[in-house]
């Protein structure tokens, strides 16, 4: 039986399934779910306290586009080498189960910076938004509390310039004008959407697609065009000069810029970087680390591997700064991997980018904070890209707004190993691609439930529910809805609750 409370709800009475002797977790789930209070209003921001280092530590947030679950060496990749990576996971805490909050990447972006399900704010989709200037994002609020704050990369959530194009679809619209600048960011090197991954400013044909670029052996990649996306530090400022060489480079030299002219106040850096979204391309240097591989193999993994090594180097700096102790490191892609190409790895996981199965959601995920949390170790609780910012507000000793409807939670106590749960279910819901081209459907949509080892996934809007148990299924292959039909019905009314409360925020915006 499920009621509800005026500050969310949650299970009462004991519900037993018909489970047989092979499905006994399903039990133990149902009855650690009757404990559950499902709060729709904020419970888990607050949190539970933990300990923290005795002054407010650094945050820098890393985020790759496109990058999969299998896409890295840590998670098994037989042949990219990500070896900085691979230490910080051996080093720091490795996220088994961390969901992005939507398949592609604007509504992912928007979650962690807002800690709230980006259905709310209407951005539903790629090119979404804009971000809403209603909505807090964290750069917002620990600016306020004396942090600097930086955006380096992609931003993705609202265009950059009022009167320039950018990209080739898309002119200037008012109402969709959003930089981060005006979302809480001090300093910004930004482009609007996604650039080539080597010589971020030129192509080879401007008729052409770009994929194309993935088999061009010429280091240069073109430089007869200059790509549709400026690098925006501010507004109606963009750099207008050659921009050469790995993109994750040129990102990450203006990110130990502002490290270094942040030395006396604590500094929150979101480090996005364009690898490995389409077009990708990689220098000599590193296609060279993949002999007797194709061409765009060779791009491929190459652009990863030089990410990899921009993400050593930033680690190398913070020791040189000797601020390695008192800085937060997170890493995470924003989807799973892209589906005009069949490079990335999903293993052993079904569904890719704009898929809420697995592969288009589960992503790679690590955190580390080396004066504050106990490294080498495992977190296989689900997780999501909106707990970010109550985490992040915890972690700076920030109090987070009250008066909207969060669905991230503070998971400071799973990071910590003080905790083994989380408190609520984490939500999806999101559109359905079109198999024709990147947008999608205008009709129908897709919806997830998280929880525990299980997961309730309808892919038809609704109109059919699969129930899995990841630990034993991770491959999402067997249903076992019709053994656990009590356990659907329960999900279905914690998820349809919480759709009705997206749609409020959708129409009111929580004013």
């Amino acid at each position: 039986m499920v009621y509800f409370l005026n500050q969310g709800y949650r299970l009462a009475g004991r519900i037993k399934p018909p489970l047989d002797r092979n499905m006994r977790t399903l039990l133990t789930w149902l009855r650690n779910l009757s404990l559950c209070c499902l709060s729709l209003t904020g419970t888990g921001v607050a949190g539970q306290e933990a300990a923290t280092a005795p002054t407010r530590p650094n945050i820098i947030f890393i985020m790759t586009d496109d990058q999969g679950w299998g896409d890295v060496g840590f998670n098994g990749h037989p042949v990219l080498q990500t070896p900085h990576l691979d230490q910080l996971a051996r080093e720091g805490i490795k996220l088994d189960r961390f969901y992005a909050a939507a398949p592609v990447c604007s509504p992912t972006r928007a979650s962690s910076l807002t800690g709230r399900h980006p259905s709310r704010y209407r951005i539903d989709w790629a090119y979404g938004g804009p971000l809403p200037a209603s909505e807090v994002t964290t750069a917002t609020l620990l600016r306020e509390a004396g942090y600097r704050t930086a955006l380096l990369g992609k931003w993705h959530l609202g265009q950059l310039s009022r009167t320039l194009p950018q990209g080739r679809r898309h002119t200037p619209e008012p109402a969709r004008y959003a930089p981060p600048w005006e979302r809480g960011f001090d300093v910004v090197f930004a482009t609007e959407g996604s650039v080539p991954t080597f010589n971020p400013y030129y192509y080879v044909d401007p008729r052409g697609p770009a994929q194309p670029i993935l088999e061009q052996a010429a280091e240069t990649l073109g430089t007869a065009h200059r790509w549709p996306q400026n690098y925006w530090t501010g507004p109606g400022r963009f750099v207008d000069e050659p921009l050469t060489g790995d993109d994750s480079a040129l990102i990450m030299d203006r990110a130990l810029e502002f490290i270094r002219d942040s030395r006396e106040q604590p500094f929150f850096a979101c480090i996005w970087f364009h690898t490995p979204h389409s077009p990708i391309a990689a220098g000599e240097a590193w296609r060279a680390l993949y002999p007797n591989r194709s061409l765009a193999e060779q791009h491929w993994w190459g652009s990863l591997s030089a990410m990899d090594a921009q993400v050593g180097r930033l680690r190398a700096e913070l020791e040189r700064l000797g601020i390695a102790e008192g800085t937060i490191l997170f890493f995470c892609s924003d989807n799973g991997p892209s589906y005009v190409h069949p490079l990335g790895s999903t293993s052993p996981f079904r569904g890719r980018k704009g898929s809420l199965e697995e592969g288009g959601i589960r992503v790679p995920a690590l955190v580390s904070w080396p004066g504050g949390l106990s490294g080498g170790r495992v977190v296989s609780e689900p997780l999501s890209t909106s707990d970010l910012l109550p985490t992040f507000l915890h972690w700076a000793k920030v109090a987070a707004p009250r008066a909207v409807h969060w669905d991230g939670e503070n998971v400071t106590a799973l990071l910590a190993a003080e905790g083994s749960a989380r408190e609520r279910p984490i939500f999806f819901h999101s559109p359905l691609r079109n198999p024709n081209d990147p947008w999608p459907r205008p009709e129908g949509f897709q919806a997830a439930v998280q929880w525990r080892d299980f997961k309730l996934l309808s892919l038809d809007a609704g109109a059919t529910w699969a129930l899995y148990n990841l630990d034993a299924d991770p491959g999402e292959e067997i249903d076992l809805s019709k053994e656990a039909a009590e356990v659907v019905t329960t999900l279905r009314a914690q998820y349809d609750q919480w759709r009705e409360s997206c749609l409020e925020s959708r129409a009111w915006y929580d004013r």
